[in-house]
């Protein structure tokens, strides 16, 4: 069961479902709130056998279908409630939109950005003071995602015992710092995109995941910055408002996620002082 569904709008919430007494908004039916969505394959065929390699494996956008009844006390009375809801759907063309709903029995809070996708024609009983709809929703993110947002401030950078820094470049990786490191737990069913806060001062960041994930940049963040990484979105900006992506090494570099449960990312860098250090903003996502 589902207790509540929101839709987002510029000035607020707008109900679609309520399980609360006196409730005018109603879902009978909601389809692709969660699951996984659409499995996309490329599948490269065996030149000299049966079958073939699958290559990569992703998933589709989401798709949310809702069929919903809008009540009032007179026939009228729908219709002036069922505008408020199509105002706030209509709303959802041209801007993405924030879908969020709760579970019954757990509580569980999960959100959705969405956007319009189609829109039916309302569906009328001959004396009876309700109305009928369908609407669907695109997720462009298949994932669906906790309404709380978590904020995990890294411990700051500190001098290395011993160690020396080289002019040149070489596959191993030597770090001249230690500290930086930032714990997190993702408490969701599917690892999570996160955006990154690396604050200055430092020189030639990098925030690392594991041997094979990391993101590697140029460049100086200043003293009182900050470069803002969106893992999902795939940006890189000063304090937030600036694109610095021309600071990226993209060779490099993955936009990691953050995997299903506990663990921690660090920050290294080449020259800091002691306000450097690294920060997560992130959601649990869910399948």
């Amino acid at each position: 069961m589902i207790s509540s569904i929101t839709l987002s709008t510029e000035s607020g919430n707008v109900t679609l479902h309520s399980t609360a007494a006196g409730s005018n908004a109603v879902v009978t039916r909601a389809e692709g709130l969660q699951g996984v969505a659409p499995v996309r394959n490329l599948i490269t065929q065996r030149s000299q056998a049966s079958g073939g390699f699958v290559r990569s494996r992703f998933t589709d956008s989401r798709t949310i279908t809702l069929e919903g009844e809008v009540l009032g006390s007179s026939i009228e009375g729908a219709f002036d409630n069922f505008d408020t809801i199509a105002s706030a759907i209509y709303d959802s063309i041209g801007t993405e939109r924030t879908l969020k709903w709760t579970r019954d029995a757990s509580g569980q809070q999960l959100q959705a950005g969405v956007r319009l996708q189609d829109f039916q024609p309302l569906t009328l009983t001959d004396g009876a003071a309700w109305v009928k709809y369908q609407v669907s929703f695109v997720a462009p993110d298949p994932r669906v995602y906790s309404q709380t947002e978590t904020t995990a401030t890294g411990n700051a950078l500190a001098a290395a015992a011993g160690g020396k820094t080289y002019t040149y470049s070489y596959t191993r990786g030597y770090n001249p710092s230690s500290g930086g490191d930032v714990a997190f737990n993702n408490t969701g069913s599917v690892p999570t995109p996160p955006i990154i806060r690396i604050y200055g001062y430092c020189t030639s960041p990098q925030v690392v995941l594991s041997d094979t994930e990391k993101l590697i940049f140029t460049g100086e963040v200043a003293p009182g910055d900050y470069l803002e990484i969106d893992a999902a979105a795939r940006t890189v900006k000063l304090n937030g408002t600036t694109s610095r992506l021309n600071l990226l090494d993209p060779v490099n570099s993955t936009f990691f996620a953050l995997p299903v449960g506990s663990g921690s990312v660090q920050l290294v860098a080449s020259n800091f002082d002691a306000n450097a250090r690294a920060d997560l903003i992130y959601r649990p996502a869910f399948t």
